[in-house]
């Protein structure tokens, strides 16, 4: 994240609508709305704009001051982290319920805060309906905001306020980075592999919850992080599990937002398991990534619980399970030991520049011709002959080939031109992409 911009926390007890109301802002659905309490459980941070002003704004899990669950206390140390990092708070109520016990402890930890405090009540979908407003005066945050988050009334009148707080507190704003130029990494994997101890050892805070309870993230969270004074968007994910013909609708949502976020990815980190081995749900992964574009480095976690034979056994056998993609680099490391995490960070950095590699044109078409021309390659009896071979984009790098005959489902001729553009070119763990004309 830059520091030059506004950060915008929302506040609240559970099911208040902080993930609708951060929703109609973004005008996103990137949030997860559930009946469910407890869905939202870390700190997760969205890019906003509103009359040409740019600002964070911050979702957080409903803090239940009562619950003796160690996932609520868990949930309430994150939000007091974003009332920490915050500049603005907007402090979320249900105006159409009077007020609770727990909205009075929560009044009580915000006053005790220098922080500006924007009191918002949600619900109000009846303009006529004062509701409980004359309760929520007794806060000391003045009269409240009124919203109705899922149908956007008042919305437009509570962003103007919070413009109106940004002045105010920020005169000599900087610019806002372009965070497209980022490289965009997503960490991925089956539930409960290590893919949040990950994402803490890497940012070197403890942003994501890391829980044994197997789907403690449902949601994806990011951080832009600076790591030798390189920049870095990080993406934890929700696990991705096996596909069912029935699965619970909050586990399909999350599945949807693993799969966004691979969409949204330069490059994929995925996990497995030293324990458990290469799964077939790990190499479905692999194929999902490599359809989306995303390059790839498999990650073997907890390698220090096994034994250096076993290890040795788990390395052929992936070598074996990735045949069909062997251009991809697997590294060795104990998320939670902290152990190879530098090696993570190169192996990144080595991914960004075979990602946006561009191959001199000249170059490409000597090598390719030479080599098509000493195969014996033959479709129908007709030897396959290049005319022109351009590279046409990167990231991922797609190749453009005039030839003799169609190849578009001709799988062994595109292969044999991706390895000889491999041999010859690199491209390290990222997907290449044949395109044809004839």
């Amino acid at each position: 994240m830059d520091k030059n911009i506004p950060t915008v926390a929302i506040i609240g007890k559970p099911n208040v609508g902080k993930s609708t109301l951060i929703n109609r802002i973004c005008r996103t659905r990137d949030a997860i709305i559930h009946h469910q309490p407890m869905i939202t459980r870390d700190r997760k941070y969205y890019s906003a704009e509103w009359n040409g002003v740019s600002f964070y704004i911050m979702d957080t899990g409903g803090i239940d001051l009562k619950s003796k669950q160690k996932l609520s206390l868990q949930i309430f140390l994150q939000s007091k982290q974003a009332i920490d990092e915050a500049s603005i708070i907007l402090f979320l109520v249900d105006i159409t319920q009077p007020v609770s016990v727990l909205d009075e402890e929560i009044a009580d930890i915000l006053r005790k805060t220098e922080k500006t405090i924007i009191l918002v009540g949600n619900k109000w979908d009846n303009p006529k309906g004062a509701y409980y407003t004359e309760d929520y005066l007794k806060f000391g945050f003045g009269y409240p905001i009124m919203v109705s988050a899922i149908h956007g009334i008042g919305t437009g009148d509570l962003l103007d306020e919070v413009i109106n707080k940004i002045n105010e507190i920020y005169i000599d704003r900087e610019e806002v980075i372009d965070e497209q130029k980022i490289p965009r990494i997503s960490i991925l994997g089956k539930p409960n592999v290590g893919k949040s101890t990950l994402f803490n050892s890497i940012i070197g805070q403890q942003r994501a919850i890391v829980d044994e309870i197997e789907g403690t993230t449902r949601d994806s969270i990011d951080s832009v992080v600076s790591i030798d004074e390189n920049q870095y968007k990080f993406i934890d994910t929700a696990g991705i599990k096996k596909h069912k013909f029935k699965q619970e609708d909050l586990e399909y949502y999350s599945r949807l937002r693993s799969e966004r976020s691979i969409e949204n990815s330069d490059i994929s980190l995925i996990l497995t398991d030293a324990q458990k081995g290469v799964t077939k749900q790990d190499i479905k992964i692999v194929h999902t990534c490599i359809e989306k574009g995303a390059s790839i480095c498999l990650i073997i976690n907890k390698t220090d619980l096994i034994s250096a034979n076993d290890l040795k056994r788990l390395i052929r056998e992936l070598d074996r399970k990735l045949d069909f993609a062997s251009y991809i680099p697997f590294l060795k490391v104990s998320a939670l030991n902290k152990k190879g995490i530098e090696d993570v960070i190169g192996t990144i950095d080595l991914l960004t520049r075979e990602r946006i590699k561009k191959v001199p044109e000249s170059k490409l078409m000597k090598i390719l011709k030479e080599a098509v021309v000493n195969s014996e390659i033959y479709s129908k009896g007709k030897k396959f002959k290049i005319k022109f071979i351009k590279q046409v984009r990167t990231a991922p790098p797609i190749f453009f080939v005039f030839s003799n005959m169609n190849i578009s489902k001709k799988t062994n001729i595109k292969r044999y031109i991706e390895n000889n553009i491999r041999d010859n070119f690199g491209f390290v763990g990222t997907p290449i992409i044949i395109k044809s004309k004839y």
